[in-house]
Order: structure tokens, then C-alpha cells, then sequence
């Protein structure tokens, strides 16, 4: 084992403990936990398997039973961030109809099946003599085409589908980075294949493929190690190698100064109530620079601005809302500072897991109890 393959190893096996801690992690979504910890030891995998092929340790005996179930990963690196995505941005159940996703793993474990269950012996004597196709059901020469055609159908998946839910999402840039170090990795790897069949690479040089998966894992690492408040809710604004805030000369015992103060005038003032609040107006009732209001805002509260003003807004609702006001949907949203019922309604989700209208059946069975 080479120095480059070593380093590769380390990157796996980052990985592998990353994953474990996912399998593990209490906090959060542990459905889309889960399915990222999946996702993470699937590369984790796909380098350890790439590391015995490159050094020809997959060629020995104590290997040799691994050959060929590199195609797992393959196959279910898609469907799983895509189940990981769609969990995480739609809060979605796993439905009958997400078994298909799995299609092209059944396919795999079918088509292998007879070589898989074959002896060591057996094993060694076929790849010697490039016997695969008689111990395949399906073996085509096409094979890889399929994978990468099946690659590319989730990364267009991944920008059609979720496109534009992406961006209203607190961690959207997380979101993002996946997503594209999905893709860097596809291209990477049908770049690979696609090099190897013009003959400009010999099929073992795909080292290149490697670099793309220690990226990913090494982009990972960075966001739950250093940051792991990424994956709970926190702004990525917080999280990223620069800080955004690092040069605005604003010290910490003055901006928990202007902290104190903000919370006291939303509290007092109640300035979120109009619905045509602006950053630019808070500011100025607290004789500060915009930038400084947005500053307090994001580093004392996680929450963007309009995402700070709408907490306020909705904890209005919700008191009138526990309260048998008379008031009908349409003029308590108004009365809290929303200007429509589509916003009011994804912010009152957003905060409280439930509707409006599922909110107030639940405290009036409360009072009916009372």
C-alpha cells in the first residue's frame, strides 16, 4: 500500500466512524440520520474497496470474496440521498411506491449471486480466466453504462426535484454542498470510464475518482466535527472556513448589549406586528448600521431576520390562538403581522411542527378537558 493509498484509508475510515455516529445520534431526524449515516459508509466502502483493488490485496485469497461488490454502492448512492433530501426538506414517510429506487439493487444481487456464492477457489479461477459472463444472469459488456446513466438520472433529480425547496431550507447551503459533491463525484467517475473506453487511462488509474470521495467525506467532516450544529438547524452562514462577521468590529460585550436590548423592544414595542417590518427600520430604532442589526441577529439567535421576526409573529398566534378570541384564521394571521395565509402557515409549520388549525383543535380538546 502506496502513500496516497494510505491516506485514502485514513479518509475511509473517518468515514466509517462519521457513519457510526449518525447510526447512533439521538438529536434530530432519526429517519434522515439514518439515511446519511448509509450514505456516508457507502463511500467509506467504495474507497476500501478501491484501496484493495489498487494495491491487487482484492486478488488474494483472504479478499477476493469482496470482488465485485463495489456495484452496491454504486447502485444505491442515488436513491439513498435522494430518500436523505426528500426526507429532510418534505419530512416525507418512506411510501411502497420508494421500493422501486431499489430496482437496480435486486438487479445487482440477482446478477452476481452465482459468482458471489461460488468457492475461493472458484472465484480466483474465474477472474483469471475472465469467466464473469458464465456466472452472471444478466452480464452485459453495457453494464457500466447503465450505472452511469443511472447516476446522472438522480443528479438531474436532485436539481429538478428539489430545486426550488432547496432554498427555503435553514441549511439550504448544506443541502447544496451535498448535492453538488454527489455530482462532482458522478462526473468524476463516468469521466473515469469514459477515459478508459478511448484508451487515453489504463483501468486501474482512477485515483482520480478517490480524490472525489475524500473530498465529500473530508467536506463532511469538517461540518460535523468542527460544526456539528450544522446538522440541528444552524445557519450555514456560522459554519463556513471564513466568518462573516470576523471584521465588523463589533465586540462581544457590546453586541450582548444590543441583544438585551432587541429582545426588550420586541417585547415592549412589538415592531413585528407590522407587516411591512425591514431590517433597515429595526436598525435605526437601535441606532445601529444594518449590518450590525443582521450580526446580532444571526450570531445570538441562529435565525436569519425574517426567520427571527416570523418567531415572534407565530408566538403571537399561538397565545390567541390558545385563547378563545372570536378571532377567525384570516384576522388573527393579519393582527400577527402576516400579509398572507401561504406564509403564515408555512412559518407556523416551521416553528411548531403542526398547522395553525391543528394547533388550536389541539388547545380547544385541552379546555373541553379542563
Amino acid at each position: 500500500m502506496n502513500f496516497l493509498e494510505t491516506i485514502f484509508l485514513f479518509f475511509a475510515l473517518q468515514a466509517f466512524i462519521f457513519a457510526m455516529l449518525f447510526f447512533l445520534k439521538r438529536k434530530g431526524d432519526k429517519i434522515a440520520n439514518t439515511l446519511l449515516g448509509i450514505y456516508i459508509l457507502l463511500f467509506s466502502y467504495n474507497i476500501i474497496y478501491n484501496i484493495l483493488y489498487w494495491s491487487k490485496l482484492l486478488q488474494t485469497d483472504q479478499f477476493i470474496h469482496l470482488s465485485f461488490t463495489n456495484r452496491i454502492p454504486w447502485v444505491l448512492y442515488g436513491p439513498i440521498l435522494y430518500l436523505y433530501l426528500r426526507r429532510i426538506i418534505y419530512k416525507s414517510k418512506f411510501r411502497g411506491i420508494d421500493l422501486l429506487h431499489f430496482i437496480p439493487l435486486v438487479y445487482v444481487l440477482i446478477n452476481y449471486s452465482p459468482y458471489f456464492l461460488l468457492s475461493t477457489y472458484d472465484k480466483i479461477e474465474v477472474l483469471t480466466n475472465n469467466r464473469l459472463g458464465y456466472y452472471a444472469y444478466f452480464y452485459t459488456p453495457h453494464f457500466i453504462k447503465v450505472i452511469i446513466a443511472l447516476m446522472l438520472f438522480y443528479c438531474s433529480q436532485l436539481f429538478l426535484y428539489f430545486k426550488q425547496k432547496v432554498k427555503s431550507y435553514n441549511n439550504s447551503r448544506w443541502l447544496k454542498w451535498l448535492s453538488y459533491s454527489f455530482c462532482g463525484y458522478v462526473i468524476s467517475f463516468s469521466s473515469y470510464f469514459i477515459l478508459v473506453y478511448l484508451n487515453v487511462l489504463s483501468e486501474g488509474a482512477d485515483y482520480f475518482i478517490g480524490f472525489s470521495m475524500t473530498f465529500f467525506i473530508g467536506l463532511l467532516s469538517y461540518f460535523g466535527f468542527l460544526q456539528p450544529k450544522v446538522f440541528d438547524g444552524l445557519s450555514m452562514d456560522r459554519v463556513l472556513p471564513f466568518k462573516k462577521y470576523r471584521k465588523t468590529g463589533l465586540r462581544k460585550d457590546h453586541s450582548l448589549e444590543i441583544k438585551s436590548r432587541l429582545i426588550h423592544y420586541m417585547e415592549t414595542e412589538k415592531p413585528y406586528l407590522d407587516n411591512e417590518l425591514r431590517l433597515d427600520y429595526l436598525a435605526k430604532k437601535l441606532n445601529l448600521s444594518r449590518h450590525h442589526m443582521s450580526q446580532v441577529i444571526n450570531e445570538h439567535f441562529d435565525l436569519s431576520f425574517f426567520d427571527f421576526i416570523n418567531k415572534y409573529r407565530i408566538d403571537e398566534a399561538k397565545e390567541k390562538l390558545s385563547n378563545t378570541t372570536g378571532l377567525s384564521m384570516s384576522e388573527i394571521l393579519y393582527t400577527c403581522g402576516f400579509n398572507n395565509r401561504v406564509s403564515f402557515y408555512k412559518a407556523f409549520k416551521k416553528f411548531t411542527k403542526i398547522t395553525p388549525t391543528e394547533y388550536k383543535q389541539l388547545h380547544q380538546k385541552k379546555n373541553t378537558l379542563e
